[in-house]
């Protein structure tokens, strides 16, 4: 058991009461996911700071994560592996936002309208992805979808029309909904599942 893991399981121990529907040992998870959450958005915060991208870091990783936790995509299993690999991510998203040329607005829209594009192919075949905690209800799977190809419509339309007004928003937003659906491709999960091979042995 981890120095996490026994952390959940007291704090799990001492929250249970006769009343909660709930076991001591599914308390002690989702206080486990709830600590490595806070860790990793502390640790995103601290880090952006740190490289002077704080602005660019924190928008990045609320676009990309609100689209990530209806769409779902690959992950690592190990969760400091997955820590480690999100906060490398955010800073490499932030990175590009911040250095990514301005372009004629004509330009620009056409890139939002390309990836945009791509974007809801690739959430329209694969999106939401099948994971631990994704249900699997057809009809709730389908509702995700729609809402999911709905947000990068809306998305679209909205970076499209204020590039001349907020370039790094809407070219955030490009970026966030790029890196989502990369992650939804099976070419994605089999590239992590490797690399998690290789780190195990």
């Amino acid at each position: 058991m981890t120095g996490m893991e026994k952390v959940s399981m007291r704090l799990a121990q001492r929250l249970k009461t006769e009343n909660m529907p709930y076991s001591v040992g599914t308390l002690a998870h989702g206080i486990e996911i709830f600590l490595f959450n806070l860790i990793g958005a502390l640790a995103i915060v601290v880090c952006s700071a740190v490289f002077q991208l704080l602005k660019e870091v924190i928008l990045f990783f609320a676009l990309f994560y609100l689209f990530r936790s209806i769409a779902g995509g690959a992950h690592l299993r190990s969760p400091w592996t997955c820590l480690t690999a999100t906060l490398l991510l955010m800073l490499a998203g932030g990175f590009v936002v911040r250095h990514f040329p301005i372009l004629p607005a004509p330009y620009a829209q056409l890139v939002i309208l390309v990836v945009s594009g791509l974007s809801f192919g690739i959430n329209f075949r694969y999106a939401p992805a099948t994971h631990t905690y994704a249900p699997n209800n057809p009809a709730i799977q389908r509702r995700n979808r729609l809402i999911i190809l709905w947000m990068i419509l809306v998305g679209c339309t909205i970076s499209i029309s204020l590039v001349g007004y907020t370039y790094q928003l809407s070219m955030t937003y490009t970026f966030a909904i790029l890196l989502q659906s990369v992650l939804l491709m099976p070419s994605s999960f089999r590239l992590i599942s490797r690399l998690e091979n290789n780190l195990r042995g």
